[in-house]
């Protein structure tokens, strides 16, 4: 009897479950089809973040349900990356929206790359989405070529295709160093550049060239290539432009 009166009871519960149910189903997927109930456009929600699309959707008596999350590049985090049912449909009131919602940039882990050299780095950096950004030779105790540091360091993660600034040993102090080519440089930048590689800029003289815009390296001495002594001065010939003549003050 006892187990009859058990069955019994859990025979009524799933009923009342099945019923309150079925309510839930027809108040919210079904009605909301079959009842004369006044249409609205959807809005465009794509890039509006999480929070301020929701009171646009209540604004306008619809719902919104967050159906899934991804990375993207531009899109910020929790805000609307797509949506269905698309923008500018006309919908009844009640309906709900889904949403995909963004991560925002996916990370990558800088990889160890110190004390390996440029080419190894330069694998390393791609395999992990990223890129070699600027290049500084140093005098260094690590055999010349190596890898003396890296910014950002091990481990931090950047968005892709970010870059990792290196600083590659140009050897003792006292070894010959690698003369940069400056031909065609701006000389905006020659001095950085004669920093990166441990030289100096030395003397500078002009010659009128007007194939080149003004400034331009024509000529370097010692030349490209070339070994010689840390922090050596490189002399320059830069491009000049001919003066033009004032003109004469009018005789009265």
């Amino acid at each position: 009897m006892k187990r009859i009166l058990r069955e019994l009871g859990l025979f009524a519960i799933g009923v009342v479950f099945t019923l309150i149910l079925s309510l839930f189903i027809i108040d919210a997927v079904i009605m909301p089809y079959i009842v004369d109930v006044k249409k609205v456009r959807v809005p465009d929600l794509k890039g509006m973040d999480e929070e301020k699309a929701l009171n646009r959707l209540e604004r306008l008596g619809l719902r919104l349900v967050a159906s899934d999350s991804l990375y993207h590049e531009h899109i910020p985090h929790r805000a609307v990356v797509d949506q269905t049912p698309a923008a500018r449909q006309q919908i009844k009131k009640g309906r709900r929206i889904f949403v995909d919602l963004s991560l925002g940039p996916r990370l990558y882990a800088v990889p160890s790359i110190t004390q390996v050299s440029l080419r190894e780095a330069r694998l390393q950096l791609e395999s992990s989405q990223l890129r070699v950004g600027n290049i500084i030779y140093a005098s260094s105790s690590l055999p010349k070529g190596a890898i003396i540091e890296q910014i950002p360091p091990t481990a931090v993660r950047l968005p892709r295709h970010n870059t990792v600034d290196l600083k590659i040993s140009n050897g003792p102090a006292d070894q010959p160093k690698l003369v940069p080519s400056l031909l065609r440089l701006p000389i905006e930048v020659v001095e950085d550049t004669l920093r990166k590689y441990e030289m100096r800029l030395g003397l500078i003289e002009n010659r009128i060239d007007t194939t080149v815009p003004l400034g331009t390296v024509l000529e370097q001495h010692p030349q490209a290539a070339a070994q010689t002594k840390r922090l050596t001065p490189i002399d320059l010939v830069l491009s000049a432009f001919p003066e033009l003549d004032e003109p004469s003050p009018e005789t009265p």
